[in-house]
């Protein structure tokens, strides 16, 4: 008899240990929070702990996030504070990354260590009091939702309904702690002394899942214990805000393509126009009175070379020569006809632009 009852004994002792690590306690602790949120998670611990620490599953050497051997100790968002053997562990800026199941213990020995599973649920909402107060969450297509929904007692049934919630409407129901079906989970524990949480969640995200929800529990009792949120989802591809939308390259080519044909010229395009128009003017001047120039000297070198011709055959020549001289705008009224031109020419451009 005493070898059937050590037998049975070392057999229980043997199903407790985790590999090297020694005796492990089988509690799982549950604790929540929200994003940006600080939580502090506890376990109990012997008070003969040599090196406390914490760590995340499945806790091999990369996966300890802070250890130490004094009462105290804080390594970037996580810091450990030991008393009256229990340890307590706070997490600082809770992220959805940090949602997952942790190990929080001490060494009693060089090759064993106590200690109990943790497990740190990340939500988006928590409910705390009666239908009444009511929360909204926004959420984006594709995306998961976890609300915490909070009571002070205990039913043995556990529900999560869309909007009216009327028999055969129930999204899960379930009389045990967990319940998943299809994208919608149920998960209930009890937290003592504060009560009982039950948490619901939604999976892959639509814009058909917006509407009004109710997390409760024994619907089916005239004390029904309900508590209700408004989920809204929009698509995740939709912009905030018509202001904040970044047109895209096709878009802004397209606009400039419209303004270059459809608005008017700008003012710098127009008075770019006007400095060419003006300066061929000025070059038809310069070309005109060079030429100008030049013929009057080719003429007065041809009436110097030649010999003087008698009295009425000069009389004649300089008349001829005064002739194409004036046909070639030589004299006063070519001089003035010319000017006139010019002044035209600047008028029509002045009232072009």
């Amino acid at each position: 008899m005493k070898v059937c009852h050590n037998l049975i004994c070392f057999f229980l002792l043997f199903s407790l240990q985790d590999g090297s690590t020694g005796l492990v306690s089988a509690q799982l602790s549950v604790f929540s929070g929200i994003e940006g949120a600080d939580v502090t998670v506890k376990c109990s611990i012997p008070s003969f702990g040599i090196r406390k620490f914490f760590c995340k599953e499945p806790c091999d050497k990369e996966d300890i996030l802070i250890e130490t051997t004094d009462a105290t100790a804080q390594r970037g968002r996580y810091s450990i504070d030991y008393k009256d053997r229990v340890l307590s562990v706070t997490i600082t800026q809770l992220t959805k990354s940090d949602s997952r199941r942790y190990r929080c213990g001490a060494d009693t020995s060089l090759t064993k260590a106590s200690y109990e599973y943790i497990e740190i649920i990340f939500i988006d909402a928590m409910l705390d009091g009666g239908p009444s107060a009511e929360k909204t969450i926004d959420a984006r297509t594709g995306g998961n939702i976890v609300v915490q929904c909070n009571f002070t007692q205990y039913r043995y049934k556990k529900y999560f309904c869309k909007e009216e919630c009327k028999k055969g409407d129930n999204l899960v129901e379930t009389s045990k702690s967990d319940q998943e079906k299809g994208r919608y989970s149920i998960r209930y524990t009890h937290r003592f002394p504060t009560g009982d949480v039950l948490y619901v969640s939604i999976k892959q995200l639509t814009q058909s899942d917006s509407g009004w929800y109710r997390c409760g529990l024994s619907r089916t009792s005239s004390n029904d214990l309900y508590q209700r949120f408004r989920l809204i989802v929009t698509d995740a591809l939709t912009t905030s805000s018509p202001s904040s939308s970044v047109p895209s390259a096709s878009t802004e080519t397209s606009n400039q393509s419209e303004s270059s044909t459809s608005s008017p010229a700008s003012p710098k395009t127009t008075r770019g126009i006007l400095y060419v128009r003006l300066t061929l003017v000025v070059l038809v001047i310069v070309s005109s009175l060079s030429v100008l120039v030049f013929c009057r000297k080719r003429t007065c070198k041809a009436k110097s070379e030649e010999p003087e011709p008698p009295v009425e055959t000069q009389y004649d020549f300089v008349t001829e020569t005064d002739r194409v001289y004036d046909d070639i705008g030589g004299g006063r009224a070519g001089a003035d006809l010319l000017l006139s031109v010019i002044s035209y020419q600047y008028e029509s451009l002045l009232f072009d632009y």
